[in-house]
Parts: C-alpha cells; sequence; structure tokens
C-alpha cells in the first residue's frame, strides 16, 4: 500500500489545535469508522489517538483487504482537556455543524474513489465526544449507518427518539473518558433510553478503550448486528 494511503491528515487547524486524521482514504473504502474522542483526546494527544486508530483499523480489517476499511479520528473541535472543561456543553455546540458537513461529504467524494459508491459509515463517540454526536444528531440529524456511543455520560438529548438519525443506536457504559455524569443529560446506556446495550470484555494492557468492544464493533462496523 502506498505510504499516502496508510495514514492521512485529512484536516488541519494548528492554530486552533483541530485536526482530522484517516487510516486509509475514506474514498477508497466499503466500511469507515468515524472516531470522536472526548476529554483528552484532541492536538496534543495526537499520537495517542493515531495510535488507537491504526489499532482499531488493523483489528477490524484483519482477515480481508485491508484497504476496504477506513478509520477516521474527526478531532476538528475544542477537545475538552478536563473534567472541569467537559462540563461546558459549548464545545460540542460549536462542532455540530462542521461534524454534520463532514459526515455528509463523505458520500458524496466517495463516488470519485475506488467503488464509485458510499461506504458504510459507523460514528462511534466515546465521552464527551458523544455530546457532539448526539448534539449533532438533535440539531442537524446524522449522515451515517449506525451510531456507537461508547461510555457517554450523556449526549445532550433525554432519550434516543429525539435523535434526527435513523439508524441503530448502541450504547456501552464502561470506557468513559470522565466527562461528569448527568451535566449532559442520562446516560445512553441507561434504561429507557432506547439504545442498544453493547457488552464489554477486559481492559487491553494497553489502557485502550476500544479493545473490549471490539467482537461488537467488527459486527457494527460490517452491519451483521
Amino acid at each position: 500500500m502506498p505510504d499516502d494511503e496508510r495514514m492521512m491528515l485529512i484536516g488541519f487547524r494548528p492554530e486552533e489545535e483541530r485536526l482530522i486524521l484517516a487510516r486509509n482514504n475514506p474514498d477508497n473504502a466499503r466500511y469507515v469508522v468515524v472516531l470522536v474522542h472526548g476529554i483528552g483526546g484532541g492536538f496534543l494527544a495526537v499520537d495517542k489517538i493515531q495510535g488507537q486508530a491504526e489499532s482499531l483499523h488493523g483489528r477490524i480489517a484483519a482477515g480481508q483487504d485491508e484497504r476496504d476499511v477506513s478509520v477516521i479520528t474527526w478531532a476538528d473541535y475544542t477537545v475538552p482537556e478536563s473534567a472541569a472543561d467537559a462540563r461546558d456543553p459549548s464545545h460540542a455546540a460549536a462542532a455540530t455543524g462542521q461534524f454534520a458537513g463532514f459526515l455528509a461529504a463523505l458520500p458524496v467524494t466517495a463516488k470519485h474513489g475506488r467503488y464509485g459508491k458510499a461506504a458504510r459509515v459507523v460514528v462511534v463517540a466515546r465521552g464527551y465526544g458523544g455530546l457532539v454526536a448526539g448534539l449533532t444528531a438533535r440539531d442537524h440529524g446524522l449522515t451515517a449507518d449506525a451510531l456507537v456511543f461508547l461510555g457517554c455520560a450523556g449526549v445532550g438529548v433525554q432519550s434516543a427518539s429525539e435523535l434526527r438519525f435513523g439508524g441503530p443506536v448502541y450504547a456501552a457504559s464502561a470506557g468513559g473518558d470522565g466527562t461528569p455524569d448527568g451535566v449532559h443529560g442520562p446516560r445512553p446506556d441507561s434504561p429507557g433510553f432506547g439504545a442498544t446495550p453493547l457488552r464489554s470484555g477486559p481492559l487491553s494492557f494497553q489502557d485502550d478503550p476500544f479493545v473490549r468492544y471490539l467482537p461488537s464493533l467488527r459486527k457494527i462496523v460490517f452491519g451483521r448486528l
């Protein structure tokens, strides 16, 4: 695989400490995972989030053409750096238009890619990133095939029915980022929210929040769950 197809910088605003990384060109993929991190998962932690994207890509794409899977890390917003910062919903609210536009553009640009059609897109939002995804879905709609909330303390709505999103919604309690519970609404894994719960396995020695949900994530990405 050419080096420029392996890890791509597809969005970069250094003056605002924002970036978008992609493991493989999403225009040439059949399956695209969009990661939205929360506390400490932005520009200042680029090595960590790049490593997690690389690891997740390798595990999901195992056993098939690795070009078919692209993992995007979307950190094109002011990512909170502490639990105190994460109490402020304005960081997420300011990101909704940008995130909605990014997702809407994926099927458009994919028409010029390897398959000439849109990929299956799964948004995986962790911690405060769930508030970004939740408010985006509430206010603009979410252009994706599935939405996964991992360890989100609240996603800006009282139930999944308030999301302008027609695909399945999944949620798990473990693997949060330290965002205080209750400040942005009920946890999406709570009874009555309306999300399908995910069961977690043991945390890896690398403290990778995605490893414990890998069996479920693979099924969701490939449309088997």
